[in-house]
This record gives C-alpha cells, sequence and structure tokens, in this order.
C-alpha cells in the first residue's frame, strides 16, 4: 500500500517566482495526524511493515491567481488568508504553490 501525505501546515505561494504568502492548512495538517496515528497503530499491530519512507516537495502549478484560489478553495482543512486572496487576484502568472509529501510504502508481513 503506498501512504501519501501532505506535511506542509503552511505552504508557501509563489507568483513569477516571488513568494507572496503561506495557506493556513492547519485543520488539514490535524486530519493527517490522525491518519498517521492509525498508520502507526497499523504498523505496531503488525498489519503492515514499512519498506520504504520518502519525503519530497511537490509544486502545484497554475495558469493565474484567481485559478489558483478558486482550486485551494475546495482543499478541505485549507484557509486562504484575506491578505493571500487581494495577492492571488492581482498576481502574475505562473502562480505555484509548494508542499512537502511524505510518501510510504507498507507491505503485507510475510
Amino acid at each position: 500500500m503506498v501512504d501519501t501525505q501532505p506535511l506542509s501546515p503552511r505552504p508557501e505561494v509563489f507568483a513569477a517566482g516571488e513568494r507572496i504568502g503561506t495557506l493556513d492548512m492547519r485543520d488539514w495538517a490535524r486530519t493527517i495526524a490522525s491518519v498517521d496515528s492509525e498508520i502507526e497503530q497499523a504498523l505496531a499491530d503488525g498489519l503492515f511493515e514499512l519498506e520504504a519512507e520518502r519525503r519530497i516537495v511537490v509544486t502545484d502549478s497554475f495558469d493565474s491567481g484567481v485559478e489558483c484560489l478558486e482550486e485551494v478553495r475546495e482543499w478541505g482543512g485549507t484557509k486562504v488568508p484575506k491578505a493571500l486572496q487581494a495577492k492571488l487576484r492581482a498576481a502574475p502568472p505562473p502562480v505555484t504553490l509548494e508542499q512537502e509529501i511524505k510518501i510510504r510504502l507498507l507491505v503485507k508481513p510475510p
């Protein structure tokens, strides 16, 4: 089984390569912590073994700040601070968002 979880509670947002702010994903981070707890319990119970774990940075790219704003507003547990909303509406492209992601490969024990 492959488990992927975003780790960044405040991922950075860039417009034309310049940092313009961060999203507030602390609510989502609490959800991830709960999921991690369940995975740790499954490992402790011997249901799975951890074969590999990696952390990578994933970049989401948008053609405009408005497109980014519309997309991230739909993400559960994510808030867009008002100051960032204003910056996104006026942002020059490309708009990118960087998130650290944990990837784990879990296997059934022999």
